[in-house]
């Protein structure tokens, strides 16, 4: 058996077991069931391994020759291309997918710019304290779950992150406390013990604690209001002790705290709210993760600012960045551009039905390894190796770690990795 990297989501574990002759896997021990679904991929029904062109209506399998100049040809009648995903791809092909956008003079956003990629923007201007998972197994003794349903989008954290005994926390999970802040009961709170707290707040009102914490954060503070957010006062009490002993406290930030409104920034107020505290803990810190769902999406973000410094939504002009407030939300909503190249996601099936629409209605160049609803309206399909099983590639993993993911296994005949394939694309465009 050989020990590899799993990247069946951004907690990229190293620690499971697969039984494999090069060509097929036999057994696997360790991975939860996002990563069973990954190994499952390799030999699932809906997986595509020929290149598809729509004819007549209907995707017809077809070489990639004719692929790659049906490909050419809807991008060289291009002005105004767009290029989305790429959170599932090798940082290697991030890069192609960076310097195809460059080549074509298009824009390239990731899928996490509906995500955690909100943070770095916010963080900026006023910095952020972040964490890695070694320092969240070996020193910290609380954990506090915001908006994040861990158990189903990341199964193994809980495990690494609470019940592993660390280098300062040899006891494990009897000195670890664990707070849930939710509007719902999730499967998270099935781990929670007598010591942890579960606090069902008001839907919508995550910044009305946050800005009261921000305030109020002090243990001899008496706290007058009998209710924040849908939340006791005894309860907030309690949140606001753990929040000044802990000596190495966690924030876990989902995609409950990550919706954009209007009227305030909740990340902006939410990083100020741990400055605070941090300023006034003298024992202790707390410090946020922020939680992406997709193997790397993180990557995109290190990519971009390592060679273009912006880590998001990037428009070339005349071979050339160019500064612009568009993301891929509002370029597809206001018709802003005439053809997409979508890698390894499903937009159709993720986006608003308003802006689904709107990218069917167009040429669609569509990069990946299986069946989605974002097959069924493309123009195009190029069938993609998986990376971290049939390829090799660095992916950053949620806490900004690098890893190098390896091949251990040889993929079907005539399926290319994404890099390869974008490279492919770039060099038909380049022939005269």
């Amino acid at each position: 058996m050989i020990r590899i990297n799993c990247s069946g989501c951004s907690l990229l574990c190293d620690d499971i077991f697969v039984n494999t002759n090069g060509s097929i896997i036999d057994q696997v021990i360790g991975a939860c069931k996002k990563g069973k679904q990954r190994l499952d991929q390799l030999n699932a029904k809906n997986r595509i391994t020929s290149p598809m062109i729509r004819k007549n209506k209907e995707l017809k399998k077809v070489s990639w020759e004719e692929a790659l100049n049906k490909v050419k040809e809807i991008i060289k009648n291009s002005s105004k291309p767009i290029l989305y995903g790429f959170s599932t791809s090798s940082c290697e092909a991030q890069l192609k997918g960076i310097e195809l956008a460059k080549k074509i003079n298009g824009f390239i956003d990731s899928n996490s710019i509906i995500c955690q990629g909100k943070v770095l923007n916010v963080a900026k201007d006023s910095g952020i304290t972040l964490t890695t998972l070694a320092e969240i197994i070996n020193k910290a003794d609380l954990l506090i779950l915001w908006g994040a349903n861990i158990a189903d989008s990341i199964p193994r954290l809980l495990n690494k992150a609470l019940f592993s005994r660390g280098k300062f926390r040899l006891t494990g999970r009897e000195i670890k406390t664990i707070i849930m802040i939710d509007p719902i009961k999730t499967a998270s709170f099935e781990v929670m013990q007598m010591r942890d707290t579960a606090l069902y707040i008001q839907l919508g009102k995550d910044i009305d604690l946050i800005r009261f914490l921000k305030e109020n954060i002090s243990i001899d503070r008496e706290i007058i209001e009998n209710k924040i957010a849908g939340l006791d006062k005894e309860d907030i009490k309690r949140l606001i002790i753990n929040l000044m002993n802990a000596e190495y406290g966690v924030i876990f930030v989902g995609q409950g705290l990550l919706k954009s409104n209007p009227e305030y920034n909740i990340l902006k107020e939410l990083i100020e709210l741990v400055r605070a505290i941090n300023s006034k803990n003298e024992k202790g810190r707390l410090s946020l993760v922020f939680l992406g769902g997709h193997y790397n999406m993180v990557g995109f973000e290190h990519v971009a600012l390592s060679f273009y410094g912006k880590n998001h939504s990037l428009q070339f002009s005349d071979n050339l960045l160019v500064n612009t407030n568009d993301t891929i939300v509002n370029k597809v909503a206001n018709d802003d551009f005439d053809c997409s190249v979508i890698v390894g996601t499903d937009p159709i099936s993720n986006f608003p039905s308003f802006l689904s629409s709107k990218l069917a209605s167009k040429p669609l160049i569509l990069i990946d390894n299986k069946k989605s609803a974002t097959m069924e309206v493309a123009d195009v399909f190029l069938p993609s190796s998986l990376t971290g099983l049939e390829c090799e590639g660095l992916a950053y993993r949620f806490d900004h770690v690098p890893i190098q993911l390896k091949k251990i296994l040889n993929p079907p005949s005539d399926v290319l990795s994404d890099e390869e394939i974008l490279n492919n694309i770039i060099k038909e465009i380049n022939k005269k």
